[in-house]
Parts: C-alpha cells; structure tokens; sequence
C-alpha cells in the first residue's frame, strides 16, 4: 500500500501573537503621541496645563493667576491662539486658550496704563475662576454662558483703556461692544461662531493698535 502523507497544520496562535503586538505598537504611538497631549492639555475644568509667555520670553506653567511678561508678550500669544479660526467655538480647548490668553493680554495691558481696578479686571486676572466647566461640549448652554461673560469683561476693561489712552480707537471699541452685545449666553457656541470669531479678531485688532 502507498503511504499517505499527511501535512500538520502550522499552529494560528504566533500569528495571532503577532497581530496583538503590532496593534499595542500603533496604539502606543497614537495615543501617547505629543500631539494628541497638546490638543487635549487644557480640557480640565482649570487651567493648570496652560502655558503663557513669560518675562523671559519663554514659557511658564500657570494655574490661572496672573502672569508676568510684557504686554506684546501676552498679545503675541493670544494673537498664535486664533490663527485656525476654523477651530473657535467648535474646539473647547482651542477657544478656552485663546479666550485665556485674550484676558491675560488685556490685563497686562490695562496695568501698564495703571488703569482702575475694577471688578472686571480682576476676574481677567483670575481666568480660571471666571469661565468654569468649559470641558463640557461648547453645544451646551451653559459654556456659552460663560464665554459670554469673559466677553462682556473683556470689552469692558478694554474700553477702560481706551478712554484714557487711546481716544483714537473709541470707534474701535464701538464697534468690538457692538459684536459682544450680539453674543447670547442662552444659545450654543457652535450656533453663533461667527460672532464669537469677529469678538476674537477684533479685539486683536484693539490690543494690536495699542501695541503701536
């Protein structure tokens, strides 16, 4: 009789081994990538992973109190914060940085100007204490309620320097109180990105002709 030959089947499981081990490498590189830590870093409720310029003209973590550093230091960093206006009042921690940044800007600069305390300037200082629970989704109510009120504080403190240094820009000012004014902190974030992204432009338009 002639022999059958009966080939054995190579064992699944090295290959299965094989698979698993590739995946944890992919997932390791995605998940722990820097840029996956940069687009996330501020999505707590504080601001403890923020960083703004400092007096160095380096960075500096902060936990929301105010920061050193120049005037044209905070308004460079706020002005890189809303370079992809496609992202404002869609990305929540892309618009709390730059909202953050907006507020530190506008209190350094009212300080160079020794301008009045007021009760608005403080709360700039205190960012993190003026816009709270902005991890939620900007489709909720009640982050545009606060991004409302960090609006209205900035255009106030804004036009507190302007009347007394800057009687030039009092159209300026007009107009950046007119946009705020049409902000409404019942309606979501995503629903009036345009108002949100011209409040944001003009103010940089404000603080950049100050800087002259």
């Amino acid at each position: 009789m002639a022999e059958i030959k009966i080939d054995r089947k190579k064992p699944v499981w090295p290959w299965i081994l094989l698979i698993l081990v590739v995946l944890g490498i992919i997932a390791y590189l995605v998940y722990d990538s820097p840029e996956r830590d940069d687009h996330i870093d501020d999505i707590d409720d504080d601001v403890t992973n923020e960083h703004v310029i400092d007096s160095d003209g380096g960075q500096s973590g902060t936990t929301g109190a105010y920061s050193a550093g120049t005037a044209y230091d905070q308004y460079t960093a706020f002005e890189g914060s809303i370079r992809d206006s496609t992202r404002i009042a869609i990305d929540s921690s892309y618009t709390k940085k730059a909202y953050y940044n907006l507020s530190k800007a506008v209190a350094k600069k009212a300080d160079e100007h020794n301008v009045e305390e007021s009760q608005a300037l403080i709360d700039l200082r205190n960012f993190s204490m003026l816009i709270t629970k902005v991890s939620s989704p900007l489709s909720s109510a009640e982050s545009a309620k606060n991004f409302k009120t960090a609006s209205d504080k900035v255009a106030k403190v804004l036009e507190d320097i302007q009347i007394k240094s800057y009687p030039e820009l009092q159209s300026q000012i007009a107009d950046l109180k007119q946009v705020t004014s049409e902000m409404d902190g019942y309606i979501s974030m995503d629903k009036q990105q345009d108002n949100i992204t011209q409040f944001l432009q003009k103010s940089r338009d404000v603080l950049k002709a100050m800087n002259k």
